[in-house]
């Protein structure tokens, strides 16, 4: 029983001390960068030209290469992948993230710099040409629709024209403040609206008579 043990354990030592030779190095590493790159055209496909960041694009690129040597470091040394295990353990990250995909391209990166440090091709080969075509097909299409401010100031106008107007916008759309003066009043609407319909919906306003201005914002993500 107790040579059973010790036969195990050598051979646990042996996995463990088996330092990968430079060419593999090499090549785990051309083949993060060839991923990697992969990875980063999806990014930029799947997102438009407001929620593209070309600095987090190149930021996957690095993480998915500093992955890769990270996994060369610690798979030959198990001290080493503790102390490692234990230091990454402590970072925090407070960056806030706009598009929730964000998050898959991250640990898409992590993925691609750990299957190419333990030489598994095959793994990373087909989990980047689904998750390509995840995040490509998912592309938000153009003219969809996007939360906005509505504000509406004038002077004795009929109100339920604008609430009438307001209310054949296709997108959701709900009253966020009513500011009624004796001469003067402010309406501010949460709605949902295409880009295409912002000037049509700005000008039935103004044709209901007694409009000052009209105003649509777009709310910070």
């Amino acid at each position: 029983m107790e040579s059973q043990f010790d036969e195990g354990m050598n051979q646990l030592l042996a996995i463990i001390s088996n330092k990968p030779g430079n060419m593999a190095i090499i090549i785990s590493l051309a083949v993060s960068l060839i991923f990697a790159i992969i990875m980063w055209g999806a990014y930029r496909i799947s997102h438009d030209q407001h929620s593209y960041h070309a600095e987090f694009g190149i930021t996957l690129i690095i993480l998915a290469l500093i992955s890769t040597v990270l996994m060369d470091l610690i798979q030959s040394n198990l001290a080493l992948s503790l102390g490692m295990l234990g230091s990454l353990s402590i970072v925090r990250f407070r960056t806030n993230i706009k598009d929730y995909r964000d998050i898959g391209f991250i640990f898409w990166s992590m993925a691609i710099g750990i299957a190419s440090a333990t030489q598994s091709y095959m793994i990373v080969f087909l989990g980047s040409i689904i998750l390509f075509g995840i995040m490509v097909t998912t592309k938000e299409k153009d003219g969809h629709t996007k939360p906005m401010l509505l504000v509406v100031r004038g002077t004795h106008a009929d109100l339920d024209s604008i609430q009438g107007i307001v209310n054949t916008i296709e997108g959701k759309n709900q009253i966020k403040a009513k500011n009624i003066l004796s001469d003067s009043f402010e309406l501010v609407y949460e709605v949902e609206i295409k880009e295409k319909d912002t000037n049509g919906i700005i000008h039935y306003i103004f044709d209901v008579g007694g409009i000052d201005s009209v105003n649509l914002l777009a709310q910070n993500s």
